[in-house]
């Protein structure tokens, strides 16, 4: 199986949401649908999608009610959904690639910019139960 296959969400639907375009301190945040790819682990905070999250996040999935494999793309959805707040770490911009978006005290996502602007999406990296904010907050999935 392709690390780059998008999953589906429980609806049936692969996409997660969609992070508007922005513009914030000067810095272009394009739009783009949010996905989560299969993925692939490499080791510790090395890796990215459902494989990755599983990997290091089994255990915080399993007490949120998120038992198995299969369950990742709720586990996702669960934090990435209309209204979840995007945050940006204006200094670790590399171009206009990572995002994190919160969802309360449910968790954290972090997101990369993939493809070529104007019409690249976002896939997601990781996600998991924490809820520390990562830089000021520039809008909200849609």
């Amino acid at each position: 199986m392709s690390q780059n296959r998008k999953l589906l969400l429980p609806n049936g639907d692969y996409n997660f949401g969609i992070i508007p375009k922005i513009l914030s301190k000067g810095v272009l945040i394009p739009e783009g649908d949010i996905f989560l790819k299969l993925g692939r682990h490499i080791g510790p905070n090395r890796g990215f999608g459902a494989n990755h999250i599983w990997a290091e996040h089994a255990k915080e999935m399993d007490r949120a009610g998120f038992k198995q494999f299969s369950d990742v793309p709720a586990y996702v959805n669960s934090i990435i959904c209309s209204g979840s707040a995007i945050h940006c770490e204006f200094a670790q911009l590399k171009g206009f690639q990572r995002l994190t978006v919160l969802r309360n005290s449910t968790g954290t996502a972090i997101l990369e910019y993939k493809g070529q602007y104007p019409n690249g999406h976002y896939s997601v990296v990781t996600a998991f139960s924490g809820n520390k904010k990562h830089g000021p907050k520039i809008g909200i999935v849609l």
